[in-house]
This record gives structure tokens, sequence and C-alpha cells, in this order.
């Protein structure tokens, strides 16, 4: 089953409004173009930032959840917890995209993908032929093996490398995750046991330094833990893992 859902109310002023980022990274290892098409069933929207209080505290699977991930976007991140961690107001839609159908091969169980910040179209008027660019992006996958989900990020990352992006190591209460940048955008990629996180972020929505510091903190909120260490650039070609709290990068050839 896939669902799609908009919620078109906007967060209080003092939390600042909904925030959406782009994942533009559909790269290989994250997404599986042999998935089944499934009908597009719109549903109503999430409660409002303050209904969502506290949702995120425990980012685990929804009651009822059978795919080992939230099936709402309030249970990875409310709005005024983005607003707060990017320090950066932002209104717009909250656009929730919920998928459980997979081919059985893919190993895949579940995937919940969140649009904060997404421009809103004023109703009675026509949308522009081509979206306007969003925010922010948190996508999260679940999977049937831990094998199968860190698999799915060292293919992302070497496709990225591939691709040219920059790639940066970066760990993330103790999970291996990179920062991967291209001129659109900037995202962070980790798994989690059974799970794949990816968190897009648009290039400009904060100042350049604080892209990775920003990405960071969020990747810390959706695993319930506080935020790390410095990103340490990673040779290009190579998805080597991040080095050790305290232990000296080693100089690239």
């Amino acid at each position: 089953m896939l669902v799609t859902s908009r919620d078109r109310r906007r967060a209080r002023p003092a939390a600042a409004a909904t925030l959406f980022l782009p994942m533009l990274l559909m790269l290989a290892g994250c997404s599986n173009g042999n998935e089944p098409e499934v009908p597009v069933v719109p549903t109503s929207g999430e409660p409002t930032d303050g209904d969502a209080t506290g949702a995120a505290d425990d980012p685990s699977a929804s009651p009822g959840s059978t795919t080992g991930v939230p099936e709402l976007c309030g249970d990875l991140a409310s709005a005024g917890e983005i607003a707060q961690i990017l320090q950066v107001p932002v209104q717009g839609e909250t656009i929730r995209v919920y998928n459980d159908e997979f081919l059985p091969d893919s190993g895949r169980t579940g995937r919940l993908t969140c649009s904060y910040g997404v421009p809103e179209v004023p109703e009675g008027t026509t949308p522009p032929p081509t979206p306007p660019p969003v925010p922010l992006e948190i996508a999260v996958s679940g999977y049937t093996e831990a094998d199968i989900a860190a698999g799915r990020i060292e293919s992302t990352v070497d496709g990225a490398q591939a691709a040219g992006t920059v790639v940066t190591a970066q760990t993330v209460a103790g999970r291996d995750g990179f920062l991967l940048s291209d001129a659109e955008d900037v995202s962070f990629v980790m798994a989690d046991d059974v799970r794949t996180y990816v968190i897009t972020l648009r290039h400009g929505m904060v100042p350049a330094a604080a892209e990775p510091v920003v990405l960071v903190n969020l990747a810390a909120h959706l695993l319930g833990a506080s935020a790390t260490g410095t990103p340490t650039p990673v040779p290009t070609g190579s998805a080597t893992a991040p080095p050790t709290p305290g232990e000296t990068p080693a100089a690239s050839p």
C-alpha cells in the first residue's frame, strides 16, 4: 500500500514552520527500480506540531506498523523540532509518502518519506510544470536483514563517489554514516540495524558551514541520541569508515 498525505497546517510561529529538503539522492543504493507500481491514496493530514509533541522522542515504528518503519512524519520529527534544529523558520506543507509494497526479493519491508516545507499551491490555481525545490526531506526504509540495509548504504556511497559527489565520513551515535554533497544539496546517509536513513538538505537553507552540523543533529534526533563529532573527508573512490573519536585521520593520497 502506497499512501500520500499532506499537512497544510503551519507550525506555531514561536516554533517556526515545517521544513523540507529534496532528497535528490535517489541513487541506486537507496531505491529499487523494480518495485511495483501501486495507486496513490490520499489521506488526511497529520496532527499539527502541537499534537505531535513528544512523538519523535522515541522514533520507533508507529503502533500497528509491521514494516519496521514509522508510518507518520511526526514519528520522525515534528515541524517544531526540525525548525529548532535548523534554526530557520520555513513555511509550507509536509508531504508524507508511505509504502509497504515491495518485491519480496528486494529485501525492503517499508519506506516512509517526509518532505518538509513544500511550497503550497493555492487552491484553484494550476501547479507549476516543474515543482519548486524543497528545503528538507527525510526518508527511512526498513529491510529484512541488517546486512541488506548496510549494503544499500554502501551502494549509495559508491554510486555518489562515481558521480563525483563529495563524500565525507561521519559517525553519529556509533553508527557509520556519510555526508554526500553535490551542486544542489547535501545529504546524510546511514544504516541502523535493519533501517536506512537518508536526510537531504537543500543548499542555501543554512550557511554552508552549518550544513554538516544540521544534518548530524537531525540524524542524532532520529536515533534518539545527542549530536556528535566533526565530519572527516573520505578520499574519492573509497567508502572507508570514519575514524574513531579522537583519532587523527590519515592524509589523503
